[in-house]
């Protein structure tokens, strides 16, 4: 249980928290190293598949046996077949067992670092079509979204916004922190295009061009009639000449608004595909929800549909899934009623009515034929969006995996395949599943996976001569690693960010960088061997502006020669800088010269400002207990607790974390003294496992209360492995008000 300690302000409290030399430490477990997520090779495909039954319930207990899949109508066996728990700590490994390769790392570290399955979390992506939301929908989109973020992510999901228009820019990221989430959430705003709307008389729809493009003569006479009324300019409206001028008019303008949807709905699909393969890098299986009010697909314009053969395309490469979603909900079932501000003639005539058109149906039949090609569901025509985004969630939970290898035959060219899977003498099972892929990738995939290959071999190029690289492919390969969409784990780093406030009230933003690079052992009378981490950083504002770099060579050499090295060296990097409050990321990454490894590490976080007023805390410093070498040592941890910072905050289950937090702006009651209050809840997967009682802050010996320490120790006795949230709650009881922060932690 966390004990808490008499602190003083003592100048070396923060010393320590912020400047830890760079030491030599024991070996420590590994992180284990990701394979690349590759779902389709010539060799073998991997296919996601969830079967439901009538009332909506996953059917469970399936064999193998029991699965029929068909590859453009021919039987395929399968290879492969397991059931699997999406966002699991076992899910990579089986995934790869699918692949035929194994997780060595993995393996071998699994004593020392397993986790229950629900420790690793979901991967979240909400796709907002911007080009096709009103701006009602828009609303009602960010209310649901910062609903899920506070109620529906968990403790270790990754969740992710982006948009057709790619307006979130830097903040497009796959994050855990819910303050950049809700950033992004607020920076979201109307993207209409101008062929939402048909500024001309009588006003068009596009389901109403179609029509038109189509030869419906119901609805190309209606607009002729109605352009020869209300546009003098065609002359006589009974004349042969005027209607077949007014024709060519109607036939035009059906075209040029086909053709701007058209363009619109083209970019729409390609940046749902650039997202599912941006985001398909993270292991594992990604749930995407693609909101939009709808669009159309104009059948005679085949573009679109290869379009959609794409997006299914990445979407079994990425391992991902779309649930569409229809972000009018009910109302969407009015769209072929006309509102306040169309600019349309009434039709008398039911000529439109007539022709059977259906504005609604129109638009959400991109949305069905999205979802079912890659094993999704449209969720539609509800005026409940939230218990749909939900049912999703649980949808998705437990699918089987099918992995299983192509004819020969099939592998040449780039022909689309189509996958059919179905249950056995079970037709009234419903069958989600990806519905197609490309047996070679489209141009643009093939270029971009050449480029990773020759990356590849680059790394791994032969020693001696050849392998010696100048001081400008080092640079590229760390800045390399530095702009990577997500971590680089070649080379173990880890990055842990804080901020506080100084005593001249300026706010420090503090990084304390984590590099494991290996250490080779002296023999007798060598000269002492040397080990060296490159390490360069960027500090981004929420803009994805760069405020400030950094880059330093660490040396590490052992004092003695006789003293074999320890298999690992923990190089410790700090930096720090003053900043202004607001949201940051800063990004790291690490290079080991001698092997060429590369690592990354980023993390967001928000600085308030504290000096505003208000009761307010610092970041959670969690570290552990300095070894005490001097007296001086001694004496100074006996006066106030000392936390040296552990930036992958990584703790043995039997070693003690300390952590350190600053008090802001407390008030002071009567007796010209505060009176706070603090409480410890360290969480496992959103549940708390260890709930201290309130503490009360002892504050003697302190004249000034507007910056206050307080340090305590969480026993990590009994805890099993696996991934926490320490939660640090201060109430100020003079002011009636609270604050809190939390910080991440992992027992192995």
């Amino acid at each position: 249980m966390p004990a808490n300690r008499r602190t003083r302000h003592t100048s070396r409290l923060l010393i320590l928290s912020l400047y830890a030399a760079t030491c030599v430490a024991q070996q420590q477990p590994k992180p284990a190293e990701t394979d690349e997520v590759l779902r389709v090779t010539t060799e073998l495909v991997q296919t996601d598949v969830s079967v439901f039954d009538k009332s909506g319930k996953f059917v469970d207990n399936l064999k193998r046996d029991q699965f029929e899949l068909k590859v453009d109508g021919r039987l395929q066996p399968i290879s492969f077949f397991e059931r699997i728990v999406s966002g699991s700590f076992n899910e990579d490994a089986q995934l790869a067992a699918a692949r035929g390769t194994s997780r060595g790392s993995a393996s071998k570290d699994a004593d020392a670092t397993a986790a229950v399955p629900l420790d690793r979390g979901r991967a979240l992506v909400f796709f907002l079509d911007d080009f096709h939301l009103s701006l009602a929908s828009l609303v009602h989109t960010k209310e649901l979204l910062l609903r899920f973020i506070d109620t529906q992510l968990r403790q270790n999901d990754q969740m992710a916004l982006a948009t057709t228009s790619n307006q979130l820019g830097f903040l497009s990221q796959l994050t855990d922190d819910k303050t950049m989430l809700r950033a992004a959430v607020a920076r979201l705003s109307p993207r209409e295009q101008n062929e939402r709307v048909d500024s001309e008389r009588p006003q068009m729809n596009i389901t109403q061009a179609i029509a038109i493009e189509q030869g419906n003569s119901g609805v190309t006479d209606y607009f002729i009639d109605q352009t020869l009324k209300e546009n003098p300019v065609f002359g006589n409206p009974t004349s042969e000449s005027a209607r077949s001028e007014a024709h060519r008019y109607i036939i035009r303008r059906a075209n040029q608004l086909i053709d701007t949807h058209s363009s619109v709905v083209i970019r729409t699909l390609d940046s749902l595909r650039a997202v599912m393969r941006t985001f398909g890098e993270y292991p594992g299986r990604k749930l995407v929800y693609f909101f939009s009010d709808g669009f159309a697909m104009e059948i005679g314009r085949s573009s679109t549909y290869d379009r959609v053969h794409l997006v299914t395309d990445a979407a079994v490469r990425a391992g991902a899934v779309v649930y569409t979603v229809d972000a009018r909900g009910l109302s969407a079932q009015l769209g072929d009623l006309p509102s306040a501000s169309d600019n349309s003639s009434p039709d008398a005539t039911g000529r439109l009515a007539g022709a059977g058109l259906s504005m609604a149906t129109t638009m959400q039949e991109p949305l069905r034929t999205i979802a079912g090609e890659t094993g999704g569901r449209a969720i539609l025509n509800t005026d409940s969006i939230a218990l749909g985004v939900e049912k999703a969630l649980k949808d998705t939970s437990v699918y089987y995996l099918l992995a299983w290898k192509p004819e020969r035959e099939e592998n040449r060219g780039g022909k689309f395949r189509r996958i059919e899977v179905g249950v056995k003498d079970h037709p009234d099972l419903t069958v989600l599943v990806q519905k197609g892929f490309y047996t070679s990738p489209p141009d643009d995939l093939a270029k971009r996976d050449e480029v990773k290959a020759d990356d590849a071999n680059g790394a791994h190029a032969a020693n001696g001569a050849n392998a010696a690289v100048t001081e400008q492919a080092r640079s590229k390969e760390l800045f390399a690693a530095l702009r990577s969409t997500f971590p680089r784990v070649g080379l173990p780093t880890a990055l842990t960010l804080n901020y506080v406030k100084t005593k001249d009230a300026n706010l420090v933003l503090t990084a304390s960088i984590q590099v494991e690079i290996d250490a080779s052992k002296p023999s007798t009378g060598s000269a002492l061997p040397t080990d060296r981490a490159e390490i360069v950083g960027a500090i981004y504002s929420d803009q994805g502006k760069v405020i400030q770099t950094f880059q330093r060579g660490v040396n590490i050499t052992p004092k003695d020669a006789n003293v074999v090295i320890p298999i690992t060296h923990r190089v410790f990097f700090p930096f720090q800088m003053p900043v202004a409050p607001g949201l940051y990321q800063v990004r790291v990454a690490s290079r080991d010269p001698k092997n060429r490894r590369t690592g990354s590490a980023t993390q967001w976080i928000e600085v308030p400002d504290v000096n505003k007023g208000g009761f307010a805390l610092s970041s959670v410093f969690l570290g552990i207990r300095p070894a005490v070498v001097t007296a001086e040592d001694a004496q100074a941890d006996a006066a106030g607790p000392q936390v040296l910072v552990v930036p992958d905050r990584r703790f043995a289950h039997n070693t003690p974390a300390r952590f350190l937090v600053y008090l802001y702006n407390a008030a002071v009651a009567a007796d010209a003294k505060p009176d706070i209050a603090v409480q410890v809840q360290v969480f496992r997967d959103d549940q708390p496992v260890i709930t201290t009682p309130l503490r009360k802050v002892d504050t003697e010996g302190f004249t000034e209360f507007s910056r206050l320490p307080y340090a305590a120790e969480v026993s990590m006795n009994g805890i099993p492995p696996g991934q926490y949230v320490l939660r640090v709650t201060a109430i100020d009881r003079v002011a009636k008000s609270s604050a809190s922060q939390s910080v991440k932690f992992t027992i192995v």
